[in-house]
C-alpha cells in the first residue's frame, strides 16, 4: 500500500491467496497476518540488580579522617517489544493506524558487572592560607556484555581559604556504553526533523549541497552533489522527478535550514562507548560582614567544560550526507561529468546500504522522503560555560526578605555528528537534539526568586528571563532570516503559603502573572501569497503558508492560570 514519500507504506505476501469460499482456516499464515488487525503492541522491561556497598573511615590523618566507599554490583536489563500484525513491517496489506508506524519485533538484553570506590582525603588544615584542603578520588570499572570493560575516574579538590572564600574544581573522565536501542533496535519508522535541511536544494546553505554559493562549498562539488541527487530522485521517484524538481522556481525547493523527513532508525551492534572529559573550576564567597544586612550574602561562580568524543548519535541529515559527501562516497567526485558515474554513486553502498538508504520523491517545499539511519560513533560535542548563583537574605520589619538568583552563560556549544563536519556552535539558537543533547542553547538564562517570609506566611515572586534566540538552522546554515524569537522573553509567577496551625497549611498562586504570550517560531520565512510554478509552459499561482509553531519547551503556551491547595494532617 504505497503512499506519497513512502511514509507509512508497507508490503506483505499471501502465498495461497484468499478464497472466501474455502474459509479462513484454509489460507496460509502470511495471508492471515496480511489481512487481520490485532492492535495490541506490547513491551516489557525486566531488571535484575544485586549490589553491595561498604562505607566508613579508612584511617586518621592530622587534617581529619579519610573516608572510603567501596562497592560492587551486577545488573541485567532485558527488553522485549512485540508488534501487532498491522504495524509489523512486511506483514500487513492494511493501512497503518495514524500515529503508529511500521516497525519490527525487538528483543535484547545487556548484563553489567561493576566495581567502584571513592576516597575523601583531608590533606591540610588550620595553616596560614589554608583552613582546609581535601581531595575526592574515585574510580569505577564496568564490564558490559556488549562492549567490554569501561573505566571512569575523577579527582576533585576543595580548598577553604578563609571563613568566607572557598575554591573548588577538578577533572572527571566518564564513559557511556551504548544502550539496548542504540545497539539492537530493529527498523522502526517515524517522523523527524532533519537539522541540515535538504542539501539537494539549490537554496541550501550547507557546505555539502547543490548550492555552489553555500559557505565552504565549491561550484564543482555542488555540481557533483546535484548530479547524484538527480540520479537518486529518478531512481526512487520515477523518471522525470529530478527535472521537475530542478525546473521549478528556486523558492519552491526547500529553503535553507531545518526540514522534515520520514526516517527508519536501526541499531548498530558495532558501537563503542562514548567518552567524556569534564573540567570544572569555581569559587564560593560568603560575606565576611557580621552586619544584619550583609551577613547572609553568598555568591558562587563555576566554570565548566565538557568534551565528548565518539559520541553516539543518529540523524537523517547525517545519513543523507554520507550518500552525497565525497568524503564518504568517493563516486560523488566527478559525477557531474558522467551520467554513468552519477548513477553508480546513487546506487552505491553509501546511498543504498541497510544503514543509509534513502528515497527522494520530493513534494514542493518539503523535499526528502524515506531515509534509513543507524547510530554511529562519529560525533563530538564541546560545551563550555559559566554557572552563577547569588543568595541574599536580610530582615525587614517583622519578617525577612530572601533573594535567589541563578544564571547560566554559554561560552560555546559546539557539536558535530560526522568526522568530516566542522564543529557548529549552537550558542544563541534553539540548539540541537543530535547526539542525544537537550535543546535550548540560549546564550544565557536567568531565574530569580524574591520572597518575604513571616512566621506563618510567605509570598514569592518568580522571574524567568530568556534572551532573543535564533532557530537551529541559523547555526548550521546561516541565513538572513530567523524563525527563532527575536525578542527577549520574561515570565513572572506569584505564589504564597500560609500556615493556619500545625495541621493545616494553604498554598496559592498565579502562573504567568502577566499572561505573556509565546512567540511564533519555526515559521516559513519565504512565505508568499503569490508564488507560482510552470505547468506545461504556463505560470500557475501556488501560494505558500507561513506556518510556524509555539515552542512549549521554553515558552508558556497555557497563559495565565491560578492554583490553590491545602495540606491537612489527621
Amino acid at each position: 500500500n504505497g503512499v506519497p514519500l513512502g511514509f507509512g507504506s508497507n508490503i506483505a505476501t499471501c502465498q495461497t491467496g484468499f478464497n472466501i469460499f474455502l474459509g479462513w482456516d484454509n489460507i496460509s499464515q502470511d495471508c492471515k497476518d496480511a489481512l487481520k488487525a490485532e492492535l495490541k503492541n506490547s513491551s516489557s522491561v525486566t531488571q535484575t540488580i544485586a549490589e553491595a556497598n561498604l562505607t566508613g573511615t579508612l584511617l586518621e590523618l592530622p587534617a581529619g579522617p579519610v573516608g572510603i566507599a567501596l562497592g560492587a554490583s551486577f545488573r541485567e536489563v532485558g527488553y522485549d517489544f512485540i508488534n501487532d500484525t498491522i504495524t509489523t513491517q512486511n506483514a500487513s496489506f492494511l493501512d497503518q493506524t495514524i500515529g503508529i508506524y511500521p516497525s519490527i519485533d525487538f528483543e535484547a538484553d545487556i548484563t553489567t558487572h561493576e566495581l567502584y570506590g571513592e576516597l575523601l582525603i583531608p590533606l591540610l588544615s588550620d595553616i596560614p592560607g589554608i583552613q582546609s584542603f581535601s581531595l575526592e578520588l574515585g574510580g569505577r570499572m564496568s564490564d558490559f556484555s556488549t562492549t567490554g570493560a569501561s573505566y571512569t575516574y575523577k579527582i576533585l579538590g576543595d580548598w577553604e581559604v578563609t571563613d568566607w572564600m572557598r575554591l573548588r574544581g577538578g577533572y572527571n573522565r566518564a564513559e557511556r556504553a551504548p544502550n539496548i536501542a542504540e545497539l539492537y533496535l530493529t527498523p522502526q519508522q517515524t517522523f523527524a526533523v532533519n537539522n541540515v535541511g535538504d542539501i539537494c536544494s539549490t537554496n541550501s546553505n550547507y557546505f555539502v549541497s547543490a548550492n555552489p554559493n553555500a559557505p565552504g562549498n565549491t561550484a564543482a562539488k555542488a555540481a557533483d552533489v546535484q548530479a547524484v541527487c538527480r540520479a537518486v530522485m529518478d531512481n526512487t521517484g520515477g523518471a522525470g522527478t529530478a527535472a521537475a524538481y530542478y525546473g521549478r522556481p528556486g523558492f519552491l525547493q526547500p529553503a535553507a535550514g531545518v526540514g522534515f523527513t520520514f526516517p527508519t532508525f536501526t541499531g548498530n551492534p558495532n558501537l563503542q562507548p562514548e567518552v567524556a572529559d569534564t573540567f570544572t573550576a569555581g569559587i564560593v564567597l560568603s560575606s565576611p560582614s557580621a552586619s544584619p544586612l550583609l551577613s547572609r550574602l553568598r555568591l558562587s561562580v563555576d566554570w565548566f567544560r565538557i568534551k565528548i568524543e565518539k559520541a553516539i548519535g543518529v540523524s537523517p541529515g547525517a545519513s543523507i550526507q554520507r550518500c552525497l559527501d565525497p568524503f564518504y562516497n568517493s563516486l560523488v567526485s566527478g559525477a557531474a561529468a558522467s551520467t554513468t558515474q552519477a548513477t553508480a554513486a546513487a546506487l552505491s553502498a553509501a546511498c543504498s546500504s541497510s544503514t543509509t538508504a534513502f528515497t527522494y520523491d520530493p513534494v514542493p517545499g518539503l523535499g526528502l522522503g524515506r531515509i534509513t539511519a543507524s547510530y554511529t560513533n562519529e560525533g563530538t560535542a564541546d560545551i563550555s560555560g559559566i554557572d552563577a548563583q547569588l543568595d541574599w537574605a536580610f530582615d525587614v520589619g517583622p519578617g525577612s526578605v530572601a533573594l535567589n538568583l541563578v544564571g547560566n552563560y554559554y561560552l560555546h556549544y559546539k557539536v558535530k555528528e560526522l568526522e568530516n563536519n566542522p564543529l557548529v556552535d549552537y550558542v544563541g539558537t534553539f540548539g540541537t537534539t543530535s547526539l542525544g543533547l537537550q535543546t535550548g542553547a540560549f546564550e544565557y538564562r536567568v531565574l530569580g526568586n524574591i520572597s518575604y517570609n513571616l512566621d506563618a506566611a510567605s509570598i514569592t515572586l518568580q522571574w524567568q528571563h530568556l534572551p532573543s534566540v535564533e532557530d537551529t538552522g541559523e547555526a548550521v546554515a546561516p541565513t538572513p532570516n530567523s524563525t527563532g524569537n527575536e525578542n527577549a522573553y520574561n515570565l513572572f509567577g506569584l505564589s504564597g503559603a500560609y500556615t493556619l496551625n500545625e495541621n493545616v497549611s494553604l498554598r496559592f498562586g498565579v502562573e504567568n502573572l502577566f499572561n505573556k504570550a509565546p512567540p511564533l517560531v519555526n515559521y516559513n520565512t519565504r512565505f508568499s501569497t503569490t508564488g507560482s510554478i510552470l505547468v506545461n509552459g504556463a505560470s500557475v499561482t501556488v501560494p505558500t503558508t507561513r506556518g510556524g509553531s509555539y515552542n512549549g519547551n521554553f515558552y508558556d503556551t497555557n497563559g495565565r492560570r491560578f492554583f490553590f491547595g491545602a495540606n491537612l494532617k489527621f
